[in-house]
């Protein structure tokens, strides 16, 4: 399982860290932004969150901790977030057997890894195509230099007014609406609604894949 954490203050991203420890913590990675969203600093590692990686707490930390679904192979690219230039996606859920082949047919690729699939697929056919794919999942997204959240119906993600996030539950949060896309807006500290789609029904115990 995976969790993403964001926040300014390190206390807060400490917290945050702490309280999605349980979901594993074989890698983890750091991605600093200021509110314009140009990167300050991105750090990727294997094994227990490196807190001294911290930079200021006027910047934005957006962190990711997992203990990868596909296995606990160590392999560098596929710690979150994904990235090509200044976009990004970072993922916690998976993806269905379908839902990969979908993508890989649409995508012309043999590629596995769903959360490259899934990010390659937005940045080529739009927020749309996610009421095509079959998975439980909410992502964090830097796209064409804007933030963005959003989470399928059965998926975790919660938000404070401090702009704070995480996986799980946190005191003072509410969990985002499912299937709708969110865009982030520093100047305010507020998410809003931009764009939305509609979860893929699929039956869980039949895939036996979560």
């Amino acid at each position: 399982m995976c969790s993403i954490i964001g926040a300014y203050k390190h206390e807060d991203v400490k917290q945050l860290v702490e309280l999605n420890q349980f979901r594993g913590n074989f890698s983890h990675s750091i991605t600093t932004i200021t509110d314009s969203l140009d990167v300050i600093q991105q750090e990727k590692g294997f094994g227990p969150f490196n807190y001294d990686l911290l930079t200021s707490d006027e910047n934005y930390h957006i962190c990711h901790v997992q203990a990868p679904t596909g296995g606990l192979v160590k392999d560098i690219n596929r710690i979150h977030p994904v990235r090509e230039g200044s976009d990004m996606l970072w993922h916690n859920g998976l993806l269905t057997s379908r839902g990969v082949k979908l993508l890989q047919t649409k995508l012309n690729t043999e590629e596995t890894f769903d959360t490259l699939l899934l990010f390659k697929a937005i940045k080529q056919f739009g927020f749309d195509i996610l009421s095509e794919i079959e998975g439980l999942f909410s992502c964090v997204l830097i796209l064409n230099h804007k933030l963005y959240m959003f989470r399928t119906k059965h998926g975790k993600l919660h938000i404070d007014d401090q702009l704070n996030i995480s996986s799980e539950r946190f005191k003072g949060a509410k969990c985002i609406n499912f299937d709708t896309i969110y865009e982030v807006d520093f100047e305010n500290s507020s998410i809003i609604p931009v764009n939305s789609f509609k979860t893929k029904r699929f039956n869980i115990i039949v895939d036996g894949e979560y």
